[in-house]
């Protein structure tokens, strides 16, 4: 029986909250996926067989479903079951608690609504100063990437310098709230960066680019869609390991 307590292998990243019965179900999930006990392609367990199998009703395991589906992982196909879409990097549970990964995903969701949305206005109301912020922030992290650095205090300061730009205050508090913040989700990300090829490192580099210069030519559109992509990207790079590079 699942406990509220228990934790997959790895790193706890959000500062030992115990996670919920649904986001343990899909850590153990993700946990066999990582390690072929059900490979890209296999069909999962029916919901009641997972229910017995950790200990926790039907509904549980439903919303676990729920999440891993929504997060790209598995498929649902009418009257078949479920069935396996990606393969996570085999390294994930090392530097993250599988456990926690949904939630991962859930702040990513909601990064994209407000970081789009931040990175448009900053785009129309960003003054000078604030545009000299976000190229030093932005230079300082492309230096670093250069050198094969990759800290996650300089990915944030990218990020927060576009939400202080955007002229209202409350898009920076809302990224580094109680429960989450940008630290706990980038951390993850550029570690698995940092294990892959250079060329994972100028990706995430490239798209930085494209959301600082729309900033810089008041290109809101532009802004509020590389921004966007940046953070899609960010959530498939962590859960698909058959993305490139």
């Amino acid at each position: 029986m699942l406990k509220p307590d228990d934790h997959m292998s790895g790193k706890d990243n959000f500062e030992g909250r115990p996670s919920t019965f649904p986001d343990q179900v899909y850590g153990r999930i993700l946990s066999a996926i990582m390690t072929g006990v059900y490979p890209k392609g296999a069909r999962l367990p029916s919901e009641k067989q997972l229910g017995e199998t950790f200990g926790v009703s039907r509904p549980v395991v439903r919303v676990a479903l729920s999440r891993l589906q929504r997060d790209g992982l598995i498929e649902s196909r009418k009257g078949s079951g479920s069935f396996v879409l990606a393969t996570p990097p085999e390294d994930l549970s090392s530097v993250a608690d599988l456990a926690q990964v949904a939630r991962y995903q859930r702040y990513q969701e909601f990064r994209l609504v407000v970081e789009g949305a931040a990175a448009a206005l900053a785009a129309e109301r960003r003054s000078e100063a604030a545009m000299q912020s976000i190229q030093a922030a932005h230079d300082r992290f492309v230096r670093e990437v250069a050198e094969g650095k990759f800290l996650w205090q300089s990915d944030r300061a990218v990020h927060l310098a576009i939400a202080e730009a955007s002229g209202n205050e409350f898009f920076p508090r809302s990224l580094e709230g109680p429960e989450v913040s940008l630290e706990d989700f980038m951390t993850v990300s550029l570690s698995l960066t940092s294990s892959r090829s250079a060329e994972r490192g100028q990706l995430v580099v490239r798209e930085h680019t494209n959301i600082v210069d729309a900033i810089r030519a008041r290109d809101s559109v532009g802004a509020r869609v590389a921004m966007e992509f940046h953070i899609v990207q960010a959530r498939r790079r962590m859960l698909d390991r058959s993305l490139a590079p």
